[in-house]
């Protein structure tokens, strides 16, 4: 019996004796480009096997390769850890009331303003999450976008709050949800993050947030309140490719 590994276009397909046994997509986010996405169905795992598949892929595509899964599949999981593939982020799904907020908290808000598309407040908080976020994902998958494009992404809303004259903190919302966080500073965040929910929930009965646990302000925002994400969805990498000279 044959076994054999055939790339078509965006996937790599496993075969024996002509009958297709796994397949494999692979895709590339162009905001973070180091990485070579996959994606494959729990019903590919045994067609995969003992195949060397995930090591010719990263070969063939040159860079790490980048799994998301839900905590929720478990077997996909275990899989792919034996294959040599490490848990690297695990993404909290969040979505919370004025109820869920823990009895200790900061004692005192910070003084919170907010600025919009088009004013300098906004670009200067853009600058301050464009170097957050490059810091934080850089381990992972390095975000490879300019920033003018970066902030074209970016909800037109922030509250910010300053420190000795500069940006400290920065909260991107869009309606009920918080976007993206960022910050300068890790002894005051908690006091901005505070205010900021606050502010949200005057006109919201929920907000709702991503917090990974490599983003240390997002995870400060997620520890004031006493909910947690019951499926989190984590970040699956696998490293050994070979570079060409």
């Amino acid at each position: 019996m044959n076994m054999n590994i055939t790339k078509h276009k965006e996937e790599y397909v496993v075969e024996k004796d002509g009958e297709q046994l796994a397949k494999i997509e692979t895709y590339r986010n162009p905001y973070h480009l180091s990485n070579c996405y996959i994606n494959f169905d729990s019903d590919s795992i045994v067609g995969i096997g003992d195949t060397n598949i995930f090591q010719i892929i990263a070969d063939e595509e040159k860079r790490p390769l980048q799994a998301m899964l839900s905590s929720l599949e478990t077997q996909k999981a275990i899989f792919l850890a034996s294959q040599g593939f490490k848990k690297v982020r695990i993404c909290h799904e969040m979505e919370v009331k004025k109820k869920d907020l823990l009895s200790t908290l900061p004692s005192q808000e910070s003084d919170i303003s907010k600025a919009n598309r088009g004013q300098d407040e906004y670009k200067d908080c853009c600058e301050l999450l464009f170097k957050y976020y490059k810091d934080t994902h850089e381990p992972i998958n390095p975000l490879s976008s300019t920033f003018d494009v970066f902030i074209e992404l970016m909800p037109a809303e922030v509250f910010y709050a300053r420190g000795n004259d500069d940006i400290q903190h920065v909260a991107f919302v869009n309606d009920n949800e918080i976007s993206y966080v960022g910050s300068r500073d890790e002894i005051t965040f908690d006091s901005f993050a505070l205010a900021v929910v606050n502010e949200l929930f005057k006109d919201n009965q929920s907000i709702v947030f991503e917090a990974d646990n490599v983003d240390w302000a997002a995870m400060v925002l997620k520890n004031l309140f006493l909910t947690d994400s019951t499926e989190t969805f984590d970040t699956w990498i696998y490293k050994k490719y070979v570079i060409s000279k």
